[in-house]
């Protein structure tokens, strides 16, 4: 997983450690097992990105707190792409639009996948959930609906709880713009 040179285990156990919860305890609320928790910790396993956020939830925590500090920003309204996080695995980037601010209530994520030969698996959001494609073509499964292709121009509204996926076949590349509200900061 890239994210410029962050070491995801130690910030992972780092995290874990300050909010004083076991590779057990964190393993059960995950449903993920506790070697593979610390593989991730020691750097010899690389989660997804639907599994990372799994285990923030767990931790109280999101990517943009995770990945970044906050916005040390003069411009109290701009936000310039050279202060912006990317965090990417093998079928997903997110850049983080918008910084983890007090007064910023939503999460807004530039997010570009890429095709790959695994469906990954269902992430249910904390929070509502919405996209818009900008182009490409993506498959969406959302909670016991049959797959849908969306394509440039196309959107979609996830309410909280609901279980999600988004992935795209061989050969096919999606960027969409997504929001996720409201964020608890």
């Amino acid at each position: 997983m890239g994210a410029g040179d962050v070491k995801v285990g130690a910030r992972l156990r780092n995290l874990r450690q300050r909010s004083d919860i076991s590779l057990r305890e964190l393993a059960r609320r995950t449903d993920i097992s506790v070697s593979y928790l610390s593989g991730i910790e020691k750097d010899n396993a690389s989660p997804t990105l639907a599994t990372l956020r799994r285990i923030l939830i767990a931790l109280g925590s999101n990517f943009p707190s995770f990945f970044g500090d906050e916005c040390a920003n003069d411009e109290k309204y701009i936000f310039r792409k050279s202060g912006m996080k990317t965090v990417m695995n093998e079928d997903r980037e997110y850049t983080f639009v918008l910084p983890q601010r007090s007064d910023v209530h939503l999460e807004m994520m530039d997010e570009n996948y890429f095709s790959s030969a695994a469906t990954p698996e269902f992430e249910v959001m904390e929070h509502d959930f919405a996209g818009y494609v900008v182009s490409g073509t993506i498959t969406v499964e959302i909670d016991d609906s049959a797959p849908v292709r969306l394509s440039c121009g196309d959107a979609f509204h996830v309410p909280q709880g609901v279980r999600i996926r988004g992935y795209c076949r061989e050969g096919e590349r999606a960027r969409l713009l997504t929001v996720h509200y409201p964020v608890k900061n």
